[in-house]
């Protein structure tokens, strides 16, 4: 069973969708679910918007744990808040944790006015010298969610990342990933665009090229009509490249058979 290891639902402030809507969906298109609530400490534009009671996520989610539903985080980082993160993982009995860029340098890379007086050029090289320095002091987590994350909400023409413009900062990226043993995602959200179906599969083959054996497939989900979207794009290209589609299950690595 392939498994959908990003999604968001009751404790998400930004989600629409409750566990048990993303039950339904998950039994409909035969997909085993991660949840992977968020949480940033230190959320520029509001500290406390993804932040929640984790005690009573576990308390009302275990019982809907099983071979198919599991329970996870998506940590956002930023370099001061690292030894925060990790004591809250370790803390807590995570099945998989995914570690993702929603910030730079302190800006919300969701808000249009933080890519204010930056070409693209300026934006992307940021995104990509603050991951890579990043991950470098991160160690506790399994997979590094949306690399095209930015993509998303950068407001300019052509909004794809491109392995060319910057082939050093991405390989410094998949580098830091691999030296630490660290799965990257792929994450369907934005497989429906053929151009960044292009863009993205050149990325994940050099992701390949340079050692990486397996990836997480992740919708990130938050509307449950977007659970295990697009999940025959993502497999089409992890079987293309010769990627081995995973999930964790306390904290260990589990090729799926789907």
């Amino acid at each position: 069973m392939l498994f959908d290891s990003h999604i968001h639902c009751d404790y998400s402030q930004d989600s629409s969708m409750t566990l048990v809507e993303a039950l339904q969906t998950a039994a409909k298109e035969q997909v085993g679910i991660i949840v992977t609530e968020h949480w940033d400490y230190d959320y520029p534009t509001n500290p406390y918007a993804f932040l929640f009671d984790l005690d009573d996520y576990f308390r009302k989610f275990s019982a809907y744990r099983s071979e198919q539903v599991l329970l996870g985080i998506e940590i956002g980082m930023q370099k001061h808040i690292v030894q925060k993160d990790e004591a809250l993982i370790k803390a807590h009995p995570f099945d998989c944790v995914i570690a993702s860029m929603h910030c730079v340098k302190g800006r919300d890379l969701y808000e249009p006015r933080s890519y204010k007086g930056l070409t693209k050029a300026e934006a992307v090289k940021a995104f990509l010298e603050e991951s890579v320095a990043t991950v470098r002091l991160y160690s506790d987590f399994d997979v590094f969610g949306h690399i095209d994350y930015i993509s998303r909400y950068m407001p300019y023409e052509d909004q794809e990342l491109y392995y060319e413009e910057f082939p050093e900062l991405w390989d410094e990226l998949f580098k830091a990933l691999l030296e630490k043993s660290k799965v990257l995602e792929i994450n369907t959200r934005r497989l429906d665009s053929p151009k960044a179906l292009a863009a993205m599969e050149i990325l994940y083959g050099r992701y390949r090229e340079l050692g990486g054996l397996h990836v997480s497939l992740g919708s990130d989900a938050h509307y449950k009509e977007h659970v295990g979207r697009r999940f025959a794009a993502a497999k089409q290209i992890a079987d293309k490249l010769g990627l081995l589609p995973v999930y964790f299950k306390e904290r260990k690595m589990i090729i799926s058979k789907g």
